[in-house]
């Protein structure tokens, strides 16, 4: 898991100890970041703290995880190294200081999805590739399956 972000999201030990404190694999809150794995075809959730009694005992590698120690993740076992493709959902105010960084780095994203997202913004929209954004709208409308995107912020 812990090379997972690093490596597919860029954050750096600092980030990943002190701001990541809720992740879920599989809807299974994870607590040890280097004895867990992840596959192809996996979900994964990222949260920084959250609030209240839940929020404290589904946060990560802390006093109160015993609570709910029946639905952690358990599965400790190393897949083969081989590429990955998994969902990640990235929640709250881990989201506003992560988010950029991400989505520099590149994302997959059902052309269709994204197509019906870009249509009500395409103000927004400077240039893709020497298109315009009519022209690139159109162009994923027409596609299926997955496009892979990297926004660049200006």
């Amino acid at each position: 898991m812990r090379n997972f972000l690093r490596s597919a999201l860029g954050f750096d030990d600092e980030f990943i100890d002190g701001t990541v404190r809720t992740i879920f694999l599989n809807n299974s809150p994870v607590d040890d970041l280097d004895d867990t794995f992840v596959k192809d075809g996996d979900r994964l959730a990222l949260g920084g703290a959250m609030p209240g009694l839940v929020g404290i005992v589904m946060g990560r590698d802390n006093f109160y995880k015993s609570f709910r120690s029946g639905i952690s993740v358990k599965d400790h076992v190393p897949a083969q190294a081989a590429p990955a493709r998994l969902s990640v959902k990235v929640f709250s105010t881990l989201a506003v200081e992560s988010g950029r960084n991400i989505l520099g780095r590149g994302i997959l994203v059902d052309a269709a999805v994204l197509a019906e997202f870009l249509d009500g913004k395409k103000d927004r929209i400077i240039e893709v590739d020497g298109m315009s954004a009519d022209d690139f709208i159109a162009g994923l409308a027409g596609k299926t399956g997955d496009v892979a995107i990297r926004i660049r912020f200006v």
